[in-house]
């Protein structure tokens, strides 16, 4: 597999649990920290604009492929992910895209509701 394709710098952020809790005993103090920084090679699809609920909502999704190794195959829909400067929220599980389990694919989707 040649490094080449993979020319997008990634951010992975996962949150952590400070383990701060409020006067209630619910936990605050999640904080976003730096899970990954691989490369990988990203294909952003067009925007989709529609009207939801009276307002405008506008959608952009994309792929991610990276090269698979055992930390990224523990990534969920739960972290997030940091390409070209804008964060964009993971859709689903990783798939493996060859054979070989040597890459991984990410479905990536940011926008949504604007208030």
């Amino acid at each position: 597999m040649r490094g080449g394709k993979y020319l997008e710098q990634v951010l992975v952020e996962r949150k952590e649990d400070t383990g701060a809790l409020d006067g209630y005993g619910n936990p605050v103090g999640l904080n976003w920290v730096e899970f990954s920084k691989p490369r990988g090679n990203f294909r952003e699809t067009a925007g989709k604009d529609k009207i939801a609920a009276g307002r405008l909502e506008g959608k952009a999704t994309g792929t991610l492929r990276m090269r698979s190794y055992s930390k990224l195959r523990t990534v969920t829909s739960a972290d997030r992910v940091k390409i070209r400067g804008q964060y964009w929220k993971i859709v689903g599980e990783p798939i493996h895209t060859d054979a070989g389990l040597q890459e991984i694919e990410f479905t990536l989707e940011r926008g949504g509701v604007v208030e």
